[in-house]
């Protein structure tokens, strides 16, 4: 693990910004346990179908493609956690600094460990959310920070910690759910937001959204994403409207790409192309490609069949650092 770490780090340290759109310098993954049908799930029956097989096959693609365009620190499968796949709800990273989560579930709370401890090891400046606040949790899938490319900076190490890049975001959006509280937004608001978070001070947005059983969707994430600093997708109807307006989306200077296919809204843009899952709404594929082609983005399908079993999405399989 050292010396992959060491790797990652000299490669982050000569990688080039390729466009417009956010340039992250590496990812972080992890295996599939055998344990992983057990993984939680809002879907009663869904465990009996979950292939753990096919799950590696659709990871090991997803990997693949990850590695193909960033430097990826892939840490090893734990059995003892099922879900510990779903490596963004452990923290919530922005230029230097790393919040570790307190994640809302608590048969996953052990799963930062191993994610806290890579972090250091690449120099990062880590906030513990539990030991800031004993109640507070948040799950990574529901903050949403839309940006742009990072501005350049020196990658040099100084002290042991990475200097603070400078963020061209302007809103940290953080979705309430079962599993996120507002003692853990106060927490990613210490961190990040005011005089005392990074790159000035970015506003933290609280956005209640509505419980699971009457959307499906269990984090923000799950309902909106973005494909760059002032681009988000959500779905059309009523959900997406809801969400939209309490973000106050539109006066705060986003558009909005509205997709039928709410699944379809979930897209890791990495360096100028967009990871998405396939659709079998033709509408939505037709706006969809038709939007990325205009912003000078190209698309990778990657498959998500048996993470959506566990409401899994296509954002919740990596973390993405731009250090």
């Amino acid at each position: 693990m050292a010396s992959l770490i060491s790797t990652v780090l000299r490669r982050c340290s000569t990688q080039v910004p390729r466009l417009s759109t956010r340039s992250y310098t590496c990812a972080i993954t992890r295996g599939i346990p055998d344990t992983f049908a057990d993984a939680l799930s809002s879907q009663d029956d869904s465990h009996i179908n979950i292939s753990v097989s096919k799950a590696r096959e659709e990871h090991e693609q997803y990997v693949k493609f990850m590695r193909s365009v960033l430097p990826t620190v892939h840490l090893p499968a734990s059995n003892d956690y099922a879900d510990s796949p779903f490596v963004e709800d452990t923290a919530v990273v922005i230029g230097n600094r790393a919040v570790i989560c307190n994640i809302g579930a608590k048969s996953r709370k052990g799963e930062v460990g191993p994610i806290r401890e890579t972090m250091e090891r690449l120099g990062l400046d880590i906030i513990d959310m539990a030991e800031e606040s004993a109640n507070a949790t948040v799950d990574g899938g529901d903050v949403l920070y839309p940006i742009s490319s990072p501005a350049k900076v020196e990658t040099q190490m100084v002290d042991g910690k990475r200097p603070a890049t400078v963020s061209k975001g302007r809103h940290v959006f953080v979705g309430l759910s079962a599993r996120t509280n507002m003692d853990g937004v106060r927490v990613l608001e210490n961190a990040f937001g005011g005089s005392t978070g990074t790159a000035g001070g970015l506003e933290v947005v609280p956005v209640p959204i509505p419980g699971i059983s009457e959307t499906g969707a269990l984090h923000l994430k799950s309902i909106v994403t973005h494909v760059d600093g002032n681009t988000l997708l959500a779905p059309t109807g009523s959900l997406g409207d809801e969400v939209l307006g309490i973000m106050k989306a539109e006066e705060r200077g986003y558009e909005a790409i509205r997709l039928p296919d709410i699944a379809a809204c979930n897209v890791v843009v990495v360096n100028g192309i967009v990871m998405a899952t396939p659709t079998e709404c033709q509408e939505s594929k037709q706006i969809f490609e038709s939007a990325m082609e205009q912003r000078g983005l190209s698309i990778k399908y990657l498959t998500n069949v048996e993470y959506a079993k566990c409401d899994g999405a296509m954002t919740c399989r990596s973390i993405l650092l731009d250090m």
